[in-house]
């Protein structure tokens, strides 16, 4: 994959997290503390981010790099993850405080365990 590929891939793959989001560039400029410029020319793939700046971007769209980067998800299957996420905190949020400490402390389990394998 050559550099113009990976790039507009990238964008594209931003683009379609800060959707399923439902956030708009101008938010995604705010939370993350770039210009609302610098934002747009990342998702067409214009300009090759550093590091820092894709960081940045991630963490405030609540993702990690390396969901962005993978290449065995097509920008469908990461709207239906992130559409899927959302279905679950709505549900999580619906449940009284001690559910909600329960289903954290799963969730953490669980993460935890992928993050060592």
């Amino acid at each position: 994959m050559n550099l113009n590929t990976f790039l507009k891939s990238f964008g594209e793959r931003i683009r379609a997290i800060r959707k399923s989001k439902m956030i708009s560039q101008e938010r995604l400029a705010e939370l993350s503390g770039l210009h609302p410029t610098y934002i747009s020319d990342v998702e067409r793939g214009k300009v090759n981010a550093s590091i820092y700046n894709c960081y940045i971007i991630t963490n405030a769209l609540g993702v990690s790099i390396s969901e962005l980067i993978s290449s065995h998800l097509s920008d469908k299957d990461i709207r239906e993850i992130e559409n899927e996420i959302a279905v679950l905190i709505g549900q999580i949020r619906e449940l009284n405080r001690k559910e909600q400490k329960i289903i954290l402390s799963a969730v953490h389990g669980m993460i935890s365990a992928i993050e060592k394998t």
